[in-house]
């Protein structure tokens, strides 16, 4: 079965100037998901075994280590990491799966409520306060607990 993957960190540790591509994609992956087409965004965070448990992906991160992300797979070969996608690669990897178009899934996202990762400022209040927006305070490495 086709599909096309792209395996990301933990979203703290997007760098600012890429957060807004990756709430993008995360928008495309949720219209995916609604309508069953094979796309993922699969995080760190959220799917840690399917880190270890990907070849593809437990290879690159050995190879290569944490730079590796984000790291995209298609029809289960890796095709590229260290960055996302560009919005013309993904449009001939999304469009190779034969469900829908890009521009119809562009189209799809403006409909939607757009993703948003937490600000730092949120993620620290959010830390502080005893129930981290993404794991335990004391391991998030946000705060300084000492």
């Amino acid at each position: 079965m086709n599909k096309l993957l792209i395996y990301y960190t933990v979203p703290f540790l997007i760098p600012l100037e890429e957060k807004e591509s990756y709430e993008d994609y995360l928008d495309y992956a949720a219209i995916a998901k609604r309508d069953g087409i094979p796309f993922e965004m699969i995080s760190f965070q959220d799917s840690p075994g399917r880190f270890l448990t990907d070849t593809i992906i437990y290879e690159k991160l050995s190879e290569i280590g944490d730079e590796a992300f984000p790291i995209t797979v298609l029809n289960d070969k890796f095709i590229k990491c260290s960055s996302l996608p560009t919005k013309e690669e993904f449009a001939v990897w999304f469009e190779s799966l034969n469900n829908i178009s890009f521009a119809s899934l562009v189209e799809e996202a403006s409909k939607i409520e757009h993703h948003h990762f937490p600000s730092e400022e949120e993620i620290i209040n959010c830390s502080c306060s005893g129930s981290c927006l993404y794991c335990d305070p004391t391991l998030c490495g946000i705060c300084d607990f000492d």
